[in-house]
């Protein structure tokens, strides 16, 4: 016996891709696309006025080293204490303190632990 199947209506939806390193592709609905095209240009950052992330924490990147400042924003971003972060990868919450004070280097097997935790790419600690 044959069932009816729901079939995608793609006649009256056009293709809009976003994002130049990470490209995405989604259908809208013909008579949304352009309302869907004008707020995305909207909130569109152009290259050469956007600051580099850097500038403002270059202070705490000299004090402090740079795969350190990115862990304590990539746990703040999580919500995560340094005791809670330690905890989910059990070592002690000094190794957390001493990694983001730059007194303890970040390894490659350290780093992808810490990415998995914090749901971010292994390489920004190396």
């Amino acid at each position: 016996m044959s069932v009816p199947m729901k079939t995608r209506r793609t006649k009256n939806e056009v293709p809009i891709q976003i994002g130049d390193r990470k490209r995405r592709l989604f259908l809208v609905p013909k008579d949304q696309a352009e309302g869907i095209m004008r707020m995305l240009r909207d909130f569109e950052i152009d290259e050469e006025s956007a600051a580099p992330w850097r500038a403002p924490v270059q202070d705490m990147m000299d004090k402090y080293s740079e795969p350190g400042v990115i862990l304590r924003g990539a746990r703040g971003k999580e919500g995560l204490t340094q005791t809670e972060l330690a905890q989910k990868l059990g070592i002690p919450a000094s190794n957390i303190s001493e990694m983001e004070n730059g007194k303890r280097p970040i390894g490659k097997k350290m780093a992808k632990r810490l990415a998995e935790t914090l749901n971010i790419d292994f390489r920004v600690f190396l």
